[in-house]
């Protein structure tokens, strides 16, 4: 699925000679038109920054192995949407050079693959892939990744948005970019949009989701409210550190986060005027 959840190794970010030289770029490609050279990129932030195998990994294969990273088989997993449907999918990157005066080239920190469908009168924007080096966490590169969708002329239609992540932040970070606040009255209002998407969805994984929560479940008492068993066991205490802050603070609606479980966020949106190039 989207989580961002890192692997407890530390990475540090070179300095720039002159802080104001730093510069962060983020960059819209249409699926159809992304380069081999640019998958291969992602694939690898995606091995490096995914997350780690928790303790029920074996339960998936014999492949995953608690405390292993996650590979690029997972990755080609999480892109079948979008290969299939390439015209119908957008690839959000962000590049950092750290001093544009030296000859080292921009280096990629996140991206986003998200795709569009219709149902109905309506369209639908998932973000089905949402990874940032752990590196730079904590400086809204999320939030600005999901933003930079607006000005894509796919998204310029969309009526709801939704992504299924295990990290409070990607969910947080579709909460900006409906313009809402992951409260009681968005989640009540996440449940009216996500009742019609699976039948239309081209998205496997999510016409059989397992839902979970009482949201979706009369008799739910483990925590959760917006949740779908996913059964991909990836280590949770990083996003669980950051689940603590959100509850602290009265900004979270989600419920728990449980072993093998990832979030459901869904927002109804207003649609937006796409952006026009004068030139």
């Amino acid at each position: 699925m989207t989580p961002v959840t890192p692997p407890t190794r530390g990475l540090v970010l070179p300095c720039p000679t002159s802080p104001s030289k730093a510069s962060f770029s983020y960059k819209m490609t249409l699926g159809s038109e992304v380069s081999d050279d640019t998958l291969k990129l992602c694939a690898n932030l995606f091995s490096s920054n995914y997350g780690i195998w928790g303790d029920q990994a074996a339960t998936i294969s014999k492949f995953t192995v608690a405390g292993q990273e996650t590979g690029q088989n997972d990755w080609c997993q999480t892109m079948i949407p979008v290969f299939v449907y390439l015209e119908s999918s957008v690839l959000v990157t962000c590049y950092i050079q750290v001093d544009p005066l030296e000859s080292e080239r921009p280096q990629l920190y996140g991206h986003a693959f998200a795709m569009v469908w219709d149902y109905g009168e309506n369209k639908v924007g998932w973000v089905t892939q949402l990874v940032v080096d752990e590196a730079v966490r904590q400086r809204y590169i999320t939030t600005h990744l999901l933003q930079t969708l607006k000005c894509h002329a796919l998204f310029s239609h969309v009526n709801v948005v939704g992504l299924i992540s295990s990290h409070p932040t990607a969910c947080n970070a579709l909460a900006k970019y409906a313009g809402e606040t992951l409260n009681w009255t968005s989640s009540v209002n996440m449940q009216r949009a996500f009742w019609h998407l699976p039948p239309s969805s081209p998205i496997s994984y999510l016409k059989a989701a397992q839902l979970r929560g009482s949201l979706f479940q009369d008799s739910c008492d483990n925590g959760a409210i917006s949740s779908v068993f996913t059964e991909f066991y990836v280590d949770h205490t990083e996003p669980l550190a950051v689940l603590e802050q959100y509850k602290k603070k009265g900004q979270w609606c989600l419920g728990e986060l449980l072993d093998g479980h990832e979030f459901l966020t869904v927002f109804p949106i207003a649609p937006m005027s796409p952006v026009c190039d004068d030139n």
